[in-house]
């Protein structure tokens, strides 16, 4: 089975305009097949598969294109979330930054992972806290494609940078969801304002919200686990 669909996963792609026909095959791609057709979360294998083909200088677009083939051809419709998320984010690694510089950021959109998050709040509840924030914009509606939710996690980022241009810590809580942790002060309205203006999908405008850190680092930890569960 795993040869049948390597060999109508290469002709899909080819069929479609495949730049680099004698560079299509890598070990990677091996292995990304086996974790589909064998069943096991293939995000490790997306991972590796997408700095593999950015490693032979195939577009991050183009890339993805013979990732959805492979779903297509084996039967399981659109390739999940998380497998184009780990394929953008291997690309992205092996394109743009050193490893050690992207240890405590999401490859795709830049901003910082949760883990990361967690630490920026150990280091603040060490002193007061009141008087911060955290700043949370997601989709107005949920993004139902899967084009549609890379395309809003990436325009949340740009937009969240764009109200939070100074030395906020800004992060990705889920595949759709970003926030700031920033001060509650007399910019915030108008930052808040410059967010829920900035265009996320198609025209719709994001969902802000603002949640005042709690006063007990434990009840923080859960609501940025809260936060960080996809919607």
């Amino acid at each position: 089975m795993v040869e049948d669909v390597l060999s109508r996963w290469r002709g899909r792609s080819m069929a479609a305009g495949w730049s680099l026909a004698d560079d299509w095959w890598a070990p990677e791609v091996e292995l990304t097949v086996k974790a589909v057709c064998e069943g096991f979360d293939p995000s490790q294998a997306c991972w590796a598969l997408g700095s593999a083909r950015a490693g032979a200088g195939v577009g991050v677009a183009e890339g993805l294109d013979d990732l959805a083939a492979l779903f297509a051809v084996s039967g399981m419709g659109e390739p999940p979330f998380a497998a184009l998320r780990s394929f953008a984010a291997g690309w992205a690694e092996r394109s743009f930054a050193p490893m050690e510089e992207l240890h405590c950021e999401d490859p795709l959109t830049g901003l910082v992972t949760v883990a990361y998050l967690r630490t920026r709040l150990t280091q603040l509840y060490r002193g007061p806290v009141a008087g911060m924030c955290l700043v949370v914009a997601e989709p107005s509606e949920g993004a139902r494609e899967l084009a549609e939710r890379l395309a809003a996690a990436l325009n949340l980022a740009t937009a969240l940078r764009g109200a939070f241009p100074g030395d906020e810590t800004l992060a990705l809580l889920a595949s759709t969801r970003v926030a700031a942790l920033t001060e509650n002060d007399e910019r915030l309205p108008g930052r808040l304002a410059r967010l829920r203006a900035s265009e996320i999908l198609y025209g719709r405008r994001p969902e802000v919200r603002v949640r005042p850190l709690p006063r007990a680092y434990g009840q923080a930890l859960a609501l940025i686990r809260t936060l960080s569960l996809d919607p």
